[in-house]
């Protein structure tokens, strides 16, 4: 099981305050999750198991490419900060 100490140190990486409810909770759920990982990688998996082949009705995908917004001036309006017609964000890395 993962320890408290571990749960701590994920929910500050993930920026999180957390109750000792939560801390508990925390625990087991990620304890389960890690666990199922490691059942994965008990799967055997040969280098030829893969994909030979697209089904002729399989999505396409389309094709990536910038396109103007048609109201910048309206979702500008509705951001908390804007800076040269671009979304102002906090830091979120701290320097030590």
């Amino acid at each position: 099981m993962l320890s408290r100490e571990e749960v701590l140190k994920i929910a500050k990486l993930a920026r999180l305050t957390l109750t000792e409810d939560e801390i508990a909770f925390y625990q087991k759920q990620l304890t389960r999750v890690l666990g199922h990982i490691q059942d994965l990688n008990q799967v055997q998996t040969s280098k030829e198991a893969f994909v030979q082949h697209v089904p002729n009705d399989a999505e396409s995908f389309r094709e990536d490419r910038a396109a103007p917004f048609a109201n910048p001036e309206g979702l500008m309006r509705n951001a908390p900060a804007v800076e040269n017609d671009s979304f102002l964000l906090p830091t979120i890395v701290e320097h030590s």
